[in-house]
Formats: C-alpha cells, sequence, structure tokens
C-alpha cells in the first residue's frame, strides 16, 4: 500500500467519524426528534441497500440474492432466539426493538465498511482510474454511514457518547479492511467474498429498517416525523448527485 493510498483509506474513515459528528452538534433531542433520527436513517438503510449494494452484487454474480435473504435470516434469528437471552440494563428496554436493531445495524455496517476499505486498496492495486472511482463511490456514503449507525444508537440508548464511538468504530473497520487487502494476494478469492459479505449486508439493512426502525417510527402515528422517511432517501440521492456532478469522471 502506497502512502498516498493509505491517506485515500484514513480521508475515508475519518468520513465516518465526520457523519458520527452530528449527533453531538445538537444539545438536546426531543423524542420526535429521535424518530425523526430512526426514519431518515431508515430511507438511507434501505437506499443504500436496493441501490447500491443489491445492483452491485447481482452485476457480478446473479445467483447471490440468495445471500441476501441470508441476510434477512441471519438477523431474524438473532433478534428471536439469541438477543433475547441477553440483558442490557434498563436503558435498553424503552424500545422493545432497540437490542436487535443496534446490533443488526452494528453487523451491517461493521461489515459494510470493512469491505470499503478492502476495495479502495483492492481497486487501486488494480488500476489508479479504478481506484479513484472506487473511492468516489465510498465517500459517497462514508458520511452518511457514520451519520446513520450514530443516529440508530442514539435514538434507542439516548448516549451521545456510545453514538459517536459507533461510528468511530466504522471507521476503524474501514482501516482494517485495507489492511487486510494488503495482506492478501489477489489470488485468494477476496472478490467473491467481498460480494457475499456485501449481499449479506443488504439483507440485514432491510431487515434492520423494515422490521425495527420504521415500527417504531409508526408507533407514534406522526405524519411529520414519519415523513423524515422520505427525507432520508431523498439526501440519499442528493449524494449522489453531488457526486456525479462535481466529481472529475475517470475512463
Amino acid at each position: 500500500m502506497t502512502f498516498d493510498v493509505f491517506l485515500y483509506v484514513l480521508f475515508a474513515a475519518l468520513a465516518n467519524v465526520i457523519g458520527g459528528l452530528v449527533i453531538l452538534i445538537k444539545k438536546n433531542w426531543s423524542q420526535n426528534g429521535l424518530n425523526a433520527l430512526m426514519a431518515i436513517s431508515a430511507g438511507m438503510l434501505l437506499s443504500i441497500a436496493i441501490m447500491d449494494l443489491i445492483p452491485e452484487v447481482l452485476a457480478h454474480h446473479h445467483d447471490y440474492s440468495i445471500f441476501v435473504l441470508a441476510g434477512i435470516m441471519i438477523i431474524f434469528f438473532f433478534q428471536q432466539f439469541v438477543a433475547n437471552h441477553f440483558h442490557f440494563g434498563e436503558e435498553t428496554h424503552h424500545h422493545s426493538n432497540s437490542r436487535s436493531a443496534i446490533t443488526g445495524a452494528l453487523i451491517g455496517m461493521v461489515i459494510h465498511t470493512f469491505f470499503d476499505g478492502f476495495s479502495i486498496v483492492a481497486s487501486f492495486e488494480i488500476d489508479i482510474s479504478l481506484g479513484v472511482s472506487v473511492l468516489t463511490a465510498v465517500l459517497l456514503h462514508k458520511i452518511p454511514d457514520g451519520l446513520t449507525i450514530s443516529s440508530i444508537v442514539f435514538s434507542f440508548l439516548e448516549n451521545k457518547k456510545i453514538a459517536f464511538l459507533a461510528a468511530v468504530l466504522l471507521g476503524i473497520s474501514t482501516l482494517a479492511g485495507a489492511i487486510l487487502a494488503e495482506v492478501l494476494s489477489p489470488q485468494t478469492g477476496e472478490v467473491n467474498l467481498a460480494s457475499i459479505a456485501i449481499a449479506f449486508t443488504a439483507g440485514i439493512f432491510i431487515y434492520v429498517a423494515c422490521a425495527d426502525l420504521l415500527p417504531e417510527v409508526n408507533k407514534r402515528d406522526n405524519r411529520l416525523v414519519s415523513s423524515f422517511f422520505f427525507l432520508g432517501i431523498l439526501v440519499y440521492f442528493l449524494l449522489n448527485w453531488i457526486i456525479d456532478r462535481f466529481s472529475p469522471h475517470f475512463h
């Protein structure tokens, strides 16, 4: 890994942390504010899964949709048969789905960001232009990823420090993926492994958004708060447009 590529990966990791800083900006959050964060997070998770992750996998492996379903099944199994046997303290019980939402989102995000770092290094080893394109695509969602995971954690636990540390964890995961890509040789089949992980992550994102976050939003029966779901989707497309419009194109 060259020093330049290391800086790119470090910048991508810091983008996750920057996303988490958003939670620290606002001093006090109302219940409606917390539910609005859930709605935004759900919109962004679904957008990333449906518009980015699934098409990326199916473009190269049309039969890998089974791993999307596997991601949904695994997180459902965890919620029903594993998480319910652990106790995290009274502060996490004010939402019935808090443990599965936080754990599922963290698992999905950590896998996702791990292969962000992995793909940056691997693409630059193949071709500089490809590396720049992959880096641009990764940076597109790094800040939203940090914002999403910190929003989910904070909306359930109402602890800014833990919410911010969740975003920091994504940055660390990005660096870890880059290190693994440097260690592995191109002949180890890491491309297929990355595709499986991306599909698995898509399934986790879909489950967390639809089974954990949106039901909590719908319980409040507040149309204004619920409308933030559409804002999350709009933010996703807006960020895509900004990158496509202002970033340089390499061929």
